[in-house]
C-alpha cells in the first residue's frame, strides 16, 4: 500500500502563503516608492494572478478538499445562495432604509470588464491558496491553523487608512463595523466552504458578490450601523449553517457539544461587542460618558462613568427644569453642570444657565438648546478611571471634560 507524502504538500502551502504575502504587498511597497500604484495594481498584479492560476491548475499536485465529493455540488449551490441571500439583504435593507443609490463606477462594457479583472483574478487566486492550506493542513481538526490563516487573510483585506484618519472612539467603532467585523465574518465563511467545498465553493461565494458590486447600476449606501449589522449578523448566521451541517458530522457527540457552543459564544461576544462600540458611540438613547474633573462633586468625582438620555426631541428640551443635570458641548469639549435657570425670550427660544455644584460661580455663558446632548441618569462610581488616565492631559486638568 502506497503511503501519501503529505510534506510535499506542506512545502507548496507555505511557499503559497509566502507567494500570496508578496504580491498583496507589492503595490503597497510600490505606491510608497512610487507615490501611485494604479497601473501596477489594475492591471500587472492580476495579470500575475491569472499566471499563478494557469501554474497551480496545471503543475501543482492537488489536494481534496476536506467534504465528500457527493457533498460538492451542493456545497456550490449554497455558496451561491448564501451570496444572493447577502446581496438580497443589502439591497432590501437599503430600500426600506431609503438608502440606495447609483452606482460610482464605470459600467459601460470596457468598464466593467476592467474591474472585473482588477478584482477576480486575486479573489481566485486567494482562494485557491487558502483552500490549498486549509485541506493540507485542516482535514484533521487542526483549528490553530483554521484561526491563523482566517486572521490572516482578513488582516490583508482590511482598509486601514479608514482607521488611520482618526483614532477616536467614534471612528474605531466604524472601522470595527463596517470593515474588521464584516470582513471577519465574511473570511471565516470562506475559510470553511474553502475547506469543505475547494476553491471553487469560495469564489462562488465572493465572486457573485463582487461581480454584483462591480456591475449592478443600484447599489446599497447603507449607514454605518446598518452596514455593520447586516454585514456581521448575515454571515454569522451563514457560518452556524455550515457548521451545523459539515463541521459537525466529523466530530463524535461530545465534540459536537463542545463545537457549538464555541460557534454560539464566538456569536454571542461579536453581538455583544457590536452592541457594546453602538453603546459607547451613542447609538441608543442612553449614552456613557467618562468625567475627568471635580466640578460637580459630590454628586460626581473624576473617574466616575455618568448615563446620560440623549436629548432627540423637542418635548425633551421643554421638559427641562431648573436642578436638572445636563451634559453641553462647547469648543469641543463636553461640560456636565446642573440647570440653575431656564430664560425664555417670550417666542419659545429657550436658553440655560448652568453652574457646576464644587463651583464658586455661575457659568459665564449661557447654554443654547442645540449645544445640549443629554441628561444624567444616574453615576457609576470610578469605572472610568483606566480612560481618565489615557486620556487627561495638562491641557484639560481644570476642564469639565467628557469624552
Amino acid at each position: 500500500m502506497k503511503v501519501q507524502n503529505f510534506n510535499k504538500y506542506r512545502r507548496v502551502s507555505v511557499t503559497l502563503l509566502f507567494l500570496f504575502t508578496g504580491l498583496a504587498l507589492l503595490p503597497v511597497l510600490i505606491e510608497l516608492q512610487q507615490g501611485s500604484s494604479y497601473i501596477f495594481s489594475r492591471k500587472v498584479i492580476p495579470a500575475l494572478w491569472c499566471v499563478f492560476l494557469v501554474i497551480m491548475f496545471f503543475f501543482v499536485p492537488r489536494v481534496h478538499a476536506a467534504g465528500k465529493l457527493i457533498q460538492r455540488e451542493i456545497i456550490y449551490v449554497e455558496a451561491g445562495v448564501c451570496a444572493i441571500i447577502i446581496i438580497s439583504v443589502k439591497i432590501l435593507t437599503g430600500s426600506i432604509l431609503g438608502q440606495l443609490g447609483g452606482s460610482p463606477y464605470d459600467l459601460s462594457m470596457t468598464g466593467i470588464l476592467g474591474n472585473l479583472f482588477s478584482v477576480l483574478p486575486g479573489l481566485a487566486a486567494r482562494e485557491t491558496i487558502r483552500s490549498y492550506i486549509l485541506c493540507t493542513y485542516c482535514s484533521k481538526q487542526n483549528i490553530k491553523i483554521f484561526i491563523f490563516l482566517t486572521i490572516f487573510m482578513t488582516a490583508f483585506s482590511l482598509n486601514f487608512s479608514k482607521l488611520l484618519l482618526s483614532l477616536d472612539m467614534e471612528n474605531i467603532s466604524v472601522f470595527l463595523s463596517t470593515e474588521a467585523g464584516p470582513k471577519l465574518t465574511g473570511n471565516i465563511m470562506l475559510s470553511y466552504l474553502a475547506l469543505y467545498g475547494g476553491p471553487l465553493a469560495a469564489i462562488l461565494y465572493g465572486g457573485i458578490q463582487e461581480i454584483f458590486h462591480w456591475c449592478s447600476p443600484i447599489l446599497s449606501s447603507l449607514n454605518w450601523l446598518a452596514e455593520g449589522a447586516v454585514g456581521i449578523l448575515v454571515p454569522v448566521g451563514f457560518i452556524l449553517f455550515i457548521v451545523g451541517k459539515y463541521e459537525n458530522k466529523k466530530l463524535r457527540f461530545k465534540e459536537e457539544k463542545e463545537q457549538r457552543r464555541g460557534v454560539i459564544g464566538w456569536s454571542v461576544t461579536a453581538i455583544f461587542s457590536i452592541g457594546l462600540l453602538w453603546f459607547i458611540v451613542g447609538v441608543f438613547p442612553i449614552v456613557p460618558s467618562v468625567v475627568a474633573t471635580g466640578s460637580m462633586q459630590p454628586l460626581i468625582y473624576p473617574g466616575d462613568v455618568i448615563l446620560l438620555r440623549q436629548m432627540q426631541t423637542e418635548e425633551q428640551l421643554r421638559s427641562l427644569s431648573a436642578g436638572d443635570v445636563i451634559q453641553f458641548q462647547r469648543d469641543q469639549i463636553r461640560i456636565t453642570h446642573r440647570i440653575t435657570e431656564i430664560l425664555d425670550d417670550g417666542i419659545g427660544n429657550l436658553t440655560f444657565r448652568t453652574k457646576g455644584d464644587n463651583n464658586s460661580a455661575e457659568d459665564s455663558r449661557l447654554v443654547l438648546p442645540n449645544e445640549i446632548k443629554g441628561t444624567l441618569i444616574t453615576v457609576v462610581p470610578k469605572v472610568g478611571y483606566p480612560a481618565l488616565l489615557i486620556k487627561k492631559s495638562p491641557n484639560n486638568r481644570n476642564r469639565d471634560i467628557e469624552f
